[in-house]
């Protein structure tokens, strides 16, 4: 089965979340388990731990009791008490030998200081100074009496052991820790995978929310947009906002309006035309009764007067001159009113419009030429392409619409008289439809007359009817295409005939 679009969306968000749960649990729980396989939190290794303890300190109290020792025998050294006798003579050199003795013998000294115990005078001072380094031993101070000299002993601890026993007992309270807080570390991560799921939960809720939000509001604006079209406003359009199936939906809605829109002009501009038909109709038929006996009856009062009043006599053919004209004016108007009546539907046959445009150019433009004294040359060009733009015509009427386009451009060119009058006819496709232009550079056409030149009787010509282009469009409609007056590049006006490509 073939997911659409928006299912791929919401298949796509589901696994973005349980992928991130997923990595999340992954995470917490290999994080638990690393710390607990690493501190093994188990009652042996406590064990252990303490019983090491126990062992440090038991060497650390031993060394203790060792030092204390060692000062004692320095400072109850006989030799170094007989060198020091107060009823001798004191030899320095002796005692200083003395001290560089006993530092020889215990290795573990660093120092020995004779110190005069009233006046806290040093009388007396050896080292070894490698022994006092205090970043490779602890150094531990102690002092002795005897016969009013202080005897000063610094025995030397390596510092390493020091450090071992601390971390030792640094790993033993987070061992301590750990086990008296196994609940409360499992609680804990417990508590933040659930307050991690809640905050994917309110996610999840919210991306559905949107997505669902977003699709519900456009499907309301569609139900929305359909209420108004059933109530016959053909002028809604709704914004494409995405291209899945709701766009889509929301596309297809758009064409299907502006078709209607369409159709309900052409049938509203149908029916307009068919009425004023039925009504040139009878209105060719009321004029032109009378107009064959008022032109008889006025030649027979000029044939039958014979007089001699030559004032009367010039009136008379004044007005038979001006009756017969006028008669003839409306016999003229009377046959554009019945052609109009009479306008044929079109039948449509396969044709190429290039070659339509070509045979057609070969007439037309000799209407560009002058046609009495007076009227300015008008250039008549043609512009097609090469190859064939297939189209279904009627090749007789949509020629009678070219004609009345190229004869109104002409006339507006030397009603405009530019230096060099231009009128073009132009074929060319524009996607799905097929385009003929007919383009001048006279004055053009003023806006807010675009939309009503095509109307029955409207026409700013002082000798015009009004049908010339309402028969183009309604031969146009006929044909499935569509037409409109705009203003050309550069000045003049541009009629433009849209027509379907053959299928």
């Amino acid at each position: 089965m073939k997911l659409t679009r928006f299912e791929w969306k919401i298949l796509a968000a589901i696994f973005a979340v349980g992928a991130v749960s997923l990595l999340g649990a992954l995470v917490l729980g290999t994080r638990a388990m690393r710390e607990s396989y690493q501190v093994g939190i188990n009652h042996q290794v406590g064990d252990q731990l303490e019983g090491g303890l126990e062992v440090y300190r038991a060497y650390f109290a031993s060394m203790r009791e060792n030092a204390e020792r060692t000062a004692d025998a320095i400072a109850n050294d006989a030799r170094l008490q007989a060198t020091l006798a107060v009823d001798s003579d004191v030899d320095p050199g002796g005692v200083n030998r003395r001290l560089d003795a006993l530092l020889t013998r215990y290795p573990d000294v660093g120092r020995i200081s004779l110190v005069l115990s009233s006046t806290h005078v040093v009388l007396y001072s050896r080292e070894v100074s490698e022994r006092l380094d205090r970043t490779r031993y602890r150094l531990i101070t102690l002092e002795r009496e005897n016969a009013g000299l202080s005897i000063s002993v610094t025995i030397s601890t390596p510092a390493e052991r020091f450090a071992e026993y601390q971390n030792a007992g640094e790993v033993a309270g987070v061992y301590k820790r750990l086990l008296q807080n196994t609940t409360y570390v499992t609680d804990a991560y417990l508590g933040v995978y659930i307050v991690f799921l809640l905050v994917l939960i309110l996610l999840i809720m919210a991306i559905a929310m949107s997505l669902s939000r977003r699709v519900t509001r456009r499907v309301a604006l569609v139900a929305e947009a359909t209420k108004r079209v059933g109530s016959g406003d053909l002028s809604v359009v709704l914004p494409i906002e995405s291209k899945d199936e709701v766009g889509e939906l929301t596309r297809a809605f758009n064409d299907m309006v502006r078709d209607m829109r369409t159709s309900r002009d052409r049938i509203d501009y149908l029916s307009r035309v068919s009425a004023w038909q039925d009504f040139a109709r009878r209105l060719a038929h009321e004029i032109k009764n009378p107009l064959t006996p008022i032109q008889l009856a006025v030649q027979e009062v000029h044939r039958r007067y014979t007089g001699s009043d030559l004032t009367f006599k010039k009136s008379l053919d004044d007005a038979r001159s001006i009756i017969e004209e006028e008669v003839a004016t409306l016999r003229r108007l009377v046959g554009e009113f019945s052609s109009f009546a009479k306008l044929p539907e079109a039948h449509l046959d396969d044709a190429d419009l290039v070659e339509f445009a070509n045979e057609a150019f070969r007439t037309l433009a000799a209407i560009g030429s002058p046609e009495k004294a007076g009227d300015a040359l008008v250039d008549v060009r043609c512009e097609a392409p090469n190859g064939p733009i297939a189209v279904r015509i009627d090749a007789m009427m949509l020629k009678r619409c070219v004609d009345n386009l190229v004869r109104n451009a002409v006339q507006a060119v030397r009603a405009a008289g530019p230096a060099s009058g231009l009128v073009v006819l132009t074929v060319r496709q524009e996607g799905s439809n097929a385009l003929l232009e007919v383009q001048d550079n006279g004055s053009g056409v003023a806006a807010a007359d675009q939309m009503r030149v095509f109307d029955p009787y409207y026409t700013t010509k002082a000798d015009g009817t009004g049908l010339g282009l309402a028969i183009v469009k309604k031969v146009v409609l006929e044909h499935g295409g569509d037409i409109e007056c705009l203003s050309a590049k550069g000045g003049g006006a541009l009629f433009r005939m849209r027509l379907p490509l053959a299928k």
